[in-house]
């Protein structure tokens, strides 16, 4: 039986592309230690040799795998593996996003489940270097309270320097993923903030807590701004849901009944 079920498996397996092969290939020479992250890849003829794939072939795959980010050409220098592949992935969230594969308010329950974490782990863990780096995105966003665009930059600047305060690479990465990916959604919201100013002492409060070496106030300052920007965000998508409706209407109620009563139940609108 066991024998059977492995020749209809077998019978039924995806053939290997070339690019997967190339690139399992070189996941093996990293894996063995004779690549690196950053490391030049060898002349083509002698690593179409070591992958055991045709020239022709190599160069086809090295061109795939160039596009998804995972090595980058230098003219005049080779091809070598790329040294970090958080924008790479970052992209990947992004076309997530735009399939519909992942929702906004799914990214934002993460952000809840980890951004008053770090937040914590930065009032602990934060250096004078990345409290001077947070205090320069702070004054980013004073300095551009009637600019949008350049507040949303320094903002996520801001993020980005708790994260980096953490002092966790797996949170760092993560986070600017994410923030790479919500790029878009908070641009849209931009124009539904009411008060830049109570933004900006939010976030002030934030790294006075920080400075302070205050995780659980800290803790709770992050989570407070995380619901005004999921608020924001949902006030932004309940527009679109409207015009896309083109009439506003307010979602049925259902009757349920428990006992002997009937109870008027909202339908839930789909997590966007």
């Amino acid at each position: 039986m066991a024998a059977a079920s492995r020749l209809v498996a077998s019978g039924t397996e995806r053939r290997e592309t070339v690019m997967e092969t190339v690139a399992r290939r070189i996941e093996g020479l990293i894996r063995s230690a004779e690549l690196r992250a950053g490391s030049r890849l060898p002349p083509e003829p002698k690593l179409a040799a070591m992958l055991g794939v045709s020239r022709s072939s190599l160069r086809e795959a090295l061109k795939g795998l160039m596009f998804l980010g995972l090595i980058k050409a230098r003219p005049g220098y080779g091809t070598y593996v790329h040294s970090s592949l958080a924008r790479v992935v970052s992209r990947h969230f992004q076309w997530m996003l735009l399939l519909q594969e992942i929702k906004y308010l799914e990214l934002f329950e993460l952000r809840r489940i980890v951004e008053p974490t770090v937040a914590s782990l930065a009032a602990q863990r934060a250096t004078y270097e990345d409290i001077v780096e947070m205090g320069s995105a702070i004054r980013g966003m004073k300095s551009s309270l009637h600019h949008p665009e350049q507040y949303m930059a320094s903002e996520i600047k801001f993020h980005e320097a708790i994260a980096q305060a953490s002092k966790n690479v797996a949170v760092q990465t993560l986070l600017r993923m994410m923030y790479g990916a919500l790029a878009e959604g908070r641009r849209r919201t931009l124009p539904l903030i009411e008060d830049f100013e109570g933004n900006f002492r939010r976030h002030e409060h934030l790294l006075h807590l920080i400075v302070k070496r205050d995780p659980a106030g800290a803790r709770k300052a992050a989570l407070e701004d995380l619901q005004y920007a999921e608020d924001l965000l949902r006030k932004d998508l309940d527009e679109q849901e409207r015009a896309q409706d083109g009439r506003g209407v307010p979602h049925k109620k259902q009757a349920l009944k428990v006992g002997n009563k009937h109870i008027q139940v909202r339908q839930s609108k789909s997590r966007k």
